[in-house]
């Protein structure tokens, strides 16, 4: 059954729209002659148009779907909604431009105090390594040379020995070397202070303690400057 036409099925087969049923005939039997695939062989378009011209007279020549396609013909086709616009997206904003960092009054006085107070803490350190150097190199050269033996005492590293005048001490250096410690047991090179036996030294190199303690120094320094020129130069442009 013919639901919706795809082409004028009278043009088809060569008849008005008010042609009888014998003309219709007549006219695809002329039609269909002409058109058949063993009367053209080297067409190669002729089994389609045989096949458009039997499904035009099939629907012409049954009054019922004759009139049902008539009908169709004679309404306006089919017309589609319109498709409503879509709401407009509304353009991406751009993003807006990031503030320049800007220190408050107080936050200004907070890092030129603070930057201070690092600056004095870092000088500080720095006169402590000082000390430390001249003080190990001081006992070094003037104190006097013994052997250690290293112990446990309630969990704590200690340094045994005995003085020249027969005194068993038991000492700790102030401040580590920073190398590996000599396992417990081990025999250690010293010097002590012949005023004050338990002011040691130990012959052991020094260097990765004095270089750590000198960059902590060092950071703080300069990172206390920074932080005061920061904080002042801020105050200043706010006045």
């Amino acid at each position: 059954m013919l639901r919706e036409p795809l082409d004028n099925l009278y043009e088809e087969l060569g008849v008005a729209r008010g042609a009888s049923r014998d003309e219709i005939t007549a006219a695809y039997r002329a039609r269909a002659k002409v058109l058949h695939p063993d009367a053209r062989p080297d067409d190669a378009t002729a089994a389609e148009r045989f096949s458009r011209i039997g499904a035009a007279y099939r629907v012409l020549s049954d009054p019922q779907e004759r009139a049902r396609y008539d009908a169709s013909l004679a309404k306006p086709p089919p017309v589609r909604a319109a498709t409503p616009p879509r709401p407009s997206q509304p353009a991406p904003s751009a993003p807006a431009p990031s503030k320049p960092f800007r220190l408050s009054r107080r936050g200004a006085r907070w890092a030129a105090g603070g930057g201070a107070a690092l600056l004095v803490l870092g000088l500080v350190t720095g006169a402590f390594v000082f000390s430390l150097q001249r003080h190990d190199a001081d006992l070094q050269a003037n104190g006097v040379a013994t052997v250690a033996t290293v112990i446990q005492v309630d969990g704590e590293r200690r340094l045994e020995f005995e003085t020249r005048s027969g005194r068993v001490v038991q000492a700790t250096e102030s401040v580590k070397t920073g190398e590996e410690q000599p396992a417990v047991g081990s025999e250690v090179r010293i010097h002590y202070d012949r005023n004050d036996p338990t002011s040691i030294v130990t012959d052991d190199s020094h260097t990765g303690r004095n270089v750590t303690l000198w960059i902590v120094a060092v950071k703080l320094v300069v990172g206390g400057a920074v932080l005061s020129w920061f904080g002042f130069r801020r105050l200043r442009r706010g006045q």
